[in-house]
């Protein structure tokens, strides 16, 4: 080895044991090292960086106490309370005496609505300190929100006891007086908090309770006086403007929004609120300009955007909605709020399997997300699942219980149930929050009429026609309540402004053509539908129609068969159509031609399923049950999802002796998905579910197909049923008198007339 050589491997040595010495420093001395790094960050406001060191030191001591403690604080500031709880109970669990860290994760689960942890935690506080006078405050709250006022009050005497002076306490002991009605104390709660610490949060929550009680002259004084001392600051304009909303004041509620805006020009809070205020004011191109306004402020400008998108579905505008949606989600692929949007989008387009895709996502993700949950209910109602419906809106209630319109949901859930006090009452709640909310008007009025006060429902009909004179369900319901009072002429009035409104809306037509039928007037019942078929050729419930009438009233079999194609060409998914043709074309003693044509198409063309339908329904109607069976299955194997071949079999499995239940219920089920509007196939799922004995089940499915085909008596006996098995034997006898109110001899109606007389 030369000399230089010899010099460099001396340096590599010593370069080497300096490398060893400084790896080989102190622990303890590194990690206090990164903690006072984090603290300094900290106090430069970098709270990433400090989140980043404090973390650096729990990795060299992973019970490093302190470090856990404020790393638990800056994830809080930082919003990440997932994190924050995570660490602020890990440094509990590591120092029990840690008291600040106990109630910062109890306050947290109480936030979460989880009290029984939040009790834990206060429990552990005691143990500790029985003298800790926030544990006894935050003990107090808990009793407040799980309803025990007396505890709660006790609780918060005990932390005022101990810490007299604390504004805040006597905030928390107003809450609970207000909760237990003891108004004048509460007044004397707030007020002591003022005298104590008359900061500007407290004047409000004064100001708050005088507004809760109407009593706005004395939370303006308030507001007013907050403005004074501080002219500059917003938020007494925004709490101002609030006041104003509440009390109708609507032109001073957006000169006080706009002077915010003058004081703080950049906020994007100030913008949206004034955005969302024109909104429920319905100023739609001021609230359009606010909300572009605070996007064109905002640093990430997502949220904002999304509410945009939001605002355009809700105001009818879905081009303008999915465009905003997909300019957020190509940013953000999950963000929630956008999600949202884009769920509703896909379901006002009956596209409900792809929406709860996206619902179920996020209610994993915001379990307590009540709008989403309440999503859930409308697509899981779309495709028929009752059950799951209604789960989803009473756990959208559950949360957000102000929701007007799951409490609509809840209401039409109540009325399919047949329990109309419920569903008044909860359309009621429903109409004090959204006045306008037709939806609810209208269930509201039928659970009327169920109940007995025809008057009142019609009353309600009439003021929400005044308001919506177009409205076709209004005018139809009207009709209804006409009919039940026996006001014949009245009916066929609003009967006949319906079908000038909108030409193919069916149960108008078929109300129609019962009345004139039941008046003796057949043949006027003919023209009225061949009328209506010249203005609306392509409706098949019309041909339908027209097939019967004629079939029954003027023996013309022939024609009426012609009729059935007609109907068949344009609703091949409808079962009730093959059922038909099946029922004239064994009476009329052409069955076994009908069997040969059909056989032939579907040789020919082997994937032809309507034809393997028909043959099905032939096979039925001339008691070949094997074949039917065997002949629906081929349908099924062709089509996996054609409802009518789905439908017919879960029919004929339920009614064998020998049924097979859980497999007509599989298919009845997968007949309602691909088809979850179609009151017949709604009929034969009802019909497993009261063959299972789940009759609460089957009376929602019947109560959905009555409620589309008002008319048919066959359903409204099935409904009977339903009612009698669920021990509502004064329903059932309504129901079976109104399927039997008629003069349609439906193949039950001799089950009808014994049950009845049963009954009664």
């Amino acid at each position: 080895m030369n000399q230089r050589q010899t010099v460099l491997c001396l340096c590599a040595i010593a370069l080497l044991c300096l490398l060893l010495a400084i790896g080989c420093a102190n622990p303890d001395e590194k990690k206090v090292e990164y903690f006072e790094k984090a603290a300094a960050y900290e106090d430069s406001g970098d709270l990433k960086a400090a989140i980043i060191e404090y973390r650096n030191a729990i990795k060299i001591d992973p019970q490093f106490t302190e470090a856990r403690y404020q790393l638990g604080l800056a994830y809080l500031k930082t919003q990440q309370p997932g994190k924050a709880l995570r660490e602020l109970e890990r440094a509990a669990s590591l120092d029990p005496s840690n008291t600040d860290a106990l109630i910062k994760t109890a306050e947290m689960y109480c936030l979460a609505k989880q009290f029984k942890k939040s009790r834990e935690k206060i429990d552990r506080i005691l143990d500790v300190d029985k003298n800790f006078p926030a544990a006894y405050a935050l003990l107090a709250q808990v009793e407040l929100a799980e309803k025990n006022l007396t505890a709660a009050e006790t609780a918060i005497d005990r932390a005022l006891q101990l810490n007299p002076e604390n504004s805040r306490f006597h905030i928390i002991k107003a809450r609970v007086l207000t909760a237990a009605n003891k108004m004048d104390r509460a007044e004397r709660a707030l007020k002591k908090a003022v005298a104590i610490n008359p900061a500007a949060r407290y004047l409000k929550n004064l100001a708050a309770f005088y507004s809760s009680r109407n009593k706005s002259g004395a939370a303006e004084q308030i507001l007013e006086d907050l403005i004074e001392k501080n002219p500059d600051k917003p938020e007494s304009y925004l709490d101002l403007a609030r006041l104003y909303m509440k009390t109708g004041r609507q032109a001073e509620a957006e000169q006080s929004m706009l002077t915010a805006i003058d004081k703080d020009p950049e906020s994007v809070e100030i913008h949206t609120f004034l955005a969302n205020f024109y909104r429920q004011t319905n100023s739609l191109e001021k609230a359009e300009k606010a909300y572009k306004a605070a996007m064109a402020k905002a640093e990430d400008p997502t949220n904002i955007q999304s509410m945009l998108a939001d605002f355009y579905f809700e105001t009818g505008q879905p081009e303008s909605a999915h465009q905003q949606v997909g300019a957020v989600l190509t940013e953000k692929a999950e963000h929630p709020a956008a999600s949202l949007v884009k769920a509703k989008l896909l379901i006002t387009d009956q596209k409900n399997k792809e929406a709860l895709a996206i619902l179920d996502r996020l209610t994993k993700d915001s379990p307590r997300w009540g709008e989403a949950h309440y999503q859930k209910g409308v697509a899981h109602l779309n495709e028929g699942d009752i059950q799951l419906s209604l789960n989803a809106v009473n756990q959208a209630i559950q949360l957000s219980p102000g929701n007007p319109d799951a409490r609509t949901l809840l209401a039409y859930h109540r009325l399919l149930q047949r329990d109309f006090e419920s569903a008044r009452k909860n359309a009621v709640q429903a109409l004090q929050k959204a006045p306008g909310n037709f939806r609810a008007g209208i269930i509201l009025a039928k659970s009327l009429l169920y109940l007995g006060e025809a008057d009142k429902a019609l009353a309600l009909f009439e003021e929400m026609e005044s308001q919506a004179p177009e409205n076709i369900e209004i005018i139809y319901n009207r009709a209804l309540v006409h009919l039940k009072q026996d006001d014949i002429r009245k009916a066929m009035e609003s009967l006949e402004t319906i079908l000038d409104l909108k030409p193919d809306f069916s149960p108008a037509l078929v109300a129609i053509s019962n009345i004139l039928t039941r008046q003796e007037k057949a043949g006027q019942a003919i023209a009225r539908v061949r009328q209506q078929v010249k203005k609306s050729p392509g409706n098949p419930d019309y041909w339908a129609l027209l097939a019967h009438l004629v079939d029954k009233y003027t023996s013309s079999p022939d024609e009426a068969l012609e009729y059935l194609r007609k109907a068949q060409a344009l609703a091949p998914d409808s079962p009730r159509i093959y059922k038909m043709t099946a029922d004239l074309l064994v009476r009329t003693d052409k069955t076994h031609e009908a069997i040969e044509k059909y056989r032939a198409l579907t040789q020919a063309n082997p994937d032809y399923v309507e034809g393997y339908i028909a043959l099905g329904t032939l096979f039925e109607k001339t008691g070949n049950p094997a074949e039917a069976r065997q002949t629906y299955k081929k349908a099924l194997e062709i089509d996996p999802d054609f409802a009518p071949a789905a439908n017919n079999l879960a029919w004929m499995m339920a009614n064998e002796p020998s049924a097979d239940l859980g497999e007509a219920l599989r298919l009845a089920m997968r007949a309602q998905k691909n088809a979850p509007g179609n009151p017949y196939i709604a009929d034969t799922l009802g019909w497993v579910h009261y063959k299972r004995g789940s009759h609460k089940l089957a009376l929602a499915q019947f109560a959905r197909a009555t409620q589309k085909r008002p008319h048919m008596p066959t359903l409204r006996y099935h409904l009977a049923l339903a009612l009698h098995a669920d021990g509502q034997t004064d329903k059932a006898k309504e129901a079976l008198t109104d399927c039997l109110n008629t003069d349609e001899n439906f193949p039950e109606r001799a089950e009808a007339e014994k049950l009845l007389k049963k009954l009664s």
